[in-house]
């Protein structure tokens, strides 16, 4: 599910270094190739959440295959595209693609990892994600001049098709699942058919189906019961056996999770705020240009991938809500550095790797809180969480562009900070919930 990720990843941010070539192959400006980027991050953002509640009864696998086939035909038909609209219809295909698949990998690979593991499952799916944020929109300008823009997203149709088959080959329906809680509120110990696992959500094995007293009809994913919680944490702080309830256990908290979205459009906004500008940023402020300027933001990509892994075991370890707060709160002193940081190409280094370690940290904890949350709703969730980072993408490079107009590049850090520092306050209130600490 990783390489699904990926390939999905990198055909998305592989457009930022492929703006040259596509304004001279299309002979369009470069604000209108800048268009083509808000076209996939609008349209991933609206179809996402209607989307999942579309196809809420489509086996898990047959999504995430339908999904990737749907994206590897939407890219390798853009490296045929002869015109803009032609480029513009295929690139919001290819988000309509992206939110198939990128939220049922994330809920499938928390619900299938044993206990105490899930923060690396989720982990690992986002991996393939990081991964292709770090090389996407250095590969573009690397290899846009060569290939163009054409022959760029042919290979990212080929990664896409490499991912299908990845998909198919190695993703099992499990023999057996366990049951969700009865209505009355007592686990079922029977084992389900494989037809009633997490791939098929016409299965019966959920607290409830069908309609619900106000005509809706509930969102038809299986939730597992509650097992005993085997991690680190647990046996080191003698929890009962029996704390975490596993991701898409119990009732959904509706308040809780509107605040944790909340945070994850702050923390969105606030890193994009400067994320956006960081090439400028780093020429105005440090003299920065070239090899050196290239070198910190690559800083910046390896230190986010290496945070992904490490802020999956930290939250096994120590707790979701206490990775969250770390990671966040080491994010708002990196941008207060950030500043003062530029006097050299080294600290500058130093300081944007720091950044994207703790930035990207927090991913996979934030996403262990809202399947937790999120009871058996974890599916439609996940993919609002997506459409809320697309929001915040938007947001951040807006308020961003307001304070480079205004004030200028030395103050966009502590701007940036003041944003994020509002999550952390927000996540430490959380963290007093009962419900949020136990994750």
């Amino acid at each position: 599910m990783a390489t699904g990720t990926f390939a999905i990843g990198f055909g998305s941010y592989v457009m930022a270094g492929l703006v040259p070539s596509v304004s001279a192959e299309l002979d369009v400006s470069v604000s209108q190739v800048g268009t083509l980027v808000s076209v996939y991050g609008f349209t991933y953002a609206v179809s996402t959440p209607l989307l999942t509640l579309v196809v809420g009864r489509v086996p898990r696998r047959l999504l995430m295959a339908v999904a990737l086939g749907l994206f590897a035909l939407a890219t390798g038909a853009t490296a045929f595209a002869t015109t803009y609209d032609q480029v513009a219809v295929l690139r919001g295909l290819s988000a309509v693609a992206a939110g198939g698949f990128t939220p049922t990998a994330t809920v499938l690979a928390a619900r299938l990892a044993p206990p105490g593991r899930r923060g690396r499952a989720v982990a690992t799916v986002f991996g393939g994600l990081t991964t292709a944020t770090v090389l996407g929109a250095p590969a573009g300008n690397l290899l846009g001049p060569a290939l163009g823009y054409r022959g760029v997203y042919a290979l990212v149709g080929g990664l896409a098709l490499v991912a299908l088959v990845s998909v198919l080959a190695l993703v099992r329906v499990p023999r057996t699942v366990t049951a969700a809680p009865s209505a009355a509120g007592s686990p079922s110990a029977s084992p389900a058919p494989a037809a009633a696992a997490e791939f098929g959500p016409s299965s019966r094995v959920r607290t409830s189906e069908g309609p619900n007293s106000a005509g809706r009809t509930e969102l038809a994913v299986a939730a597992p019961v509650v097992v005993p919680d085997e991690s680190p944490r647990a046996r080191s702080t003698g929890t009962p056996a029996t704390t975490a309830a596993p991701a898409g256990a119990g009732p959904a908290l509706p308040g809780l999770v509107a605040v944790v979205l909340l945070v994850s459009m702050l923390e969105t906004a606030s890193a994009l705020m400067v994320q956006t500008y960081s090439s400028p940023l780093l020429t105005d402020l440090g003299g920065l240009t070239g090899a050196l300027l290239s070198a910190v933001l690559l800083a910046y990509g390896v230190a986010g991938v290496a945070g992904n892994v490490v802020g999956g075991r930290l939250a096994d370890r120590f707790g979701a809500a206490r990775s969250i707060v770390l990671a966040l709160g080491t994010s708002v002193l990196a941008l207060l550095l950030l500043t003062p940081a530029t006097a050299t190409a080294w600290t500058a280094l130093a300081v944007f790797a720091l950044w994207g370690f703790a930035a990207w940290a927090m991913n996979s904890p934030l996403q262990n809180v809202l399947l937790t949350l999120a009871g058996r709703h974890g599916q439609l969730v996940v993919a609002l969480n997506s459409s809320i980072i697309s929001l915040g993408t938007g947001l951040g490079a807006l308020v961003g562009g307001w304070v480079v107009a205004g004030p200028g590049y030395a103050v966009l850090g502590a701007a940036a900070a003041a944003v994020m520092l509002v999550a952390v306050v927000l996540v430490a209130v959380l963290s007093r919930r009962p419900a949020v600490a136990a994750v």
